[in-house]
């Protein structure tokens, strides 16, 4: 399988565990198309140096209407097409797919059995998904239903969420392709403070790590500490403190809420921490909540007055 990620502007500060994380998973390959080098990628990363510019018209060149493309974040809306656009970069590959930078990686085919692999289509998250490398599932996208249309997703210039179940889901459901999706992967809320997937079971907060290529989960269970696994934990919108030293030679880290640090040992009290938060971090992770909602305020505002077209 082959990932097809590009990404331009400022990388996450733990860019550096990212690239780690994608090391511990050999069977996979990236191509990371980006302006700014990747000092020692793995062999398994394979970086291609470009402009977002340059990236634009060669999107531009496959559609014969005009698209808009005028920041990155609006590449995620044309990442079911990566299977037309990279065909070159993908020949040989049984699958492609696409995944996000804002995330560390665990075992991604110890969470992906075989059934998964029997699918054309497996998952639908943005952060991470997988297409079968045929000329069909590569044009799925050009497939419309209901109000769906690649059309209206490139062409407005807000996130349509096409890549995932606002999208593509409902083209592969409609043409009844096979498919796999299981709950594999930590999905951490950005609305809390504290790590906490979106919905998990129970009201607790959890303590998460990353564990010689694992990414673990643990909660207390009867006063004992429970470990679970997934194929990735995706950070989405935290913003987290570059690793210390220590932490980039670790075989083993603890994931926190705003940075990370060395896993010494699990025990019930180092999962009760969790629990704890510094009150010297909680003031601006509160803060930047409080700034992105008077942002989604004024954008709301102004979409309401006509002088943008940009949807929250």
């Amino acid at each position: 399988m082959r990932l097809v990620v590009p990404h331009f502007g400022t990388r996450p500060a733990y860019f550096p565990l990212v690239v780690q994380s994608m090391a511990a998973n050999p069977d996979v390959s990236w191509l990371l198309l980006t302006e700014q080098p990747v000092p020692d990628a793995p062999p398994n990363v394979a970086v291609q140096l470009c402009e977002f510019e340059a990236l634009a018209k060669r999107i531009q060149s496959h559609f014969e209407f005009e698209i808009s493309l005028e920041r990155p974040y609006k590449l995620c809306d044309f990442r079911p097409a990566f299977g037309e656009i990279f065909a070159d970069e993908l020949t040989g590959y049984d699958f492609w797919g696409h995944s996000d930078l804002d995330l560390v990686f665990g075992r991604i085919r110890r969470h992906l059995p075989a059934a998964a692999f029997e699918a054309d289509k497996i998952l639908f998250n943005g952060n991470f998904s997988l297409y079968r490398n045929t000329a069909e599932a590569a044009s799925w996208y050009r497939h419309e239903v209901g109000k769906v249309s690649y059309r209206d997703a490139m062409t407005n210039p807000a996130a349509m969420h096409f890549d995932e179940r606002a999208g593509i889901y409902y083209i592969v459901e409609d043409l009844r392709a096979p498919a796999w999706h299981e709950d594999v992967i930590f999905d951490i809320s950005f609305r809390r403070y504290r790590t906490r997937a979106e919905a998990p079971p129970g009201r607790d907060p959890r303590r998460y790590a990353w564990e010689e290529g694992e990414v673990c989960e643990y909660r207390l269970q009867r006063g004992r500490p429970v470990r679970r696994t997934a194929l990735l934990i995706h950070l989405q919108k935290r913003v987290l403190r570059a690793p210390a030293p220590d932490v980039l030679t670790a075989e083993r880290y603890w994931i926190l809420p705003n940075g990370f640090a060395v896993q010494d040992r699990v025990t019930k009290w180092s999962v009760r921490a969790a629990r704890i938060p510094r009150g010297k971090e909680l003031l601006p992770f509160y803060l930047r909540r409080a700034q992105r909602w008077h942002r989604r305020r004024a954008t709301r505002q102004a979409a309401a007055a006509g002088r943008t077209t940009v949807q929250v």
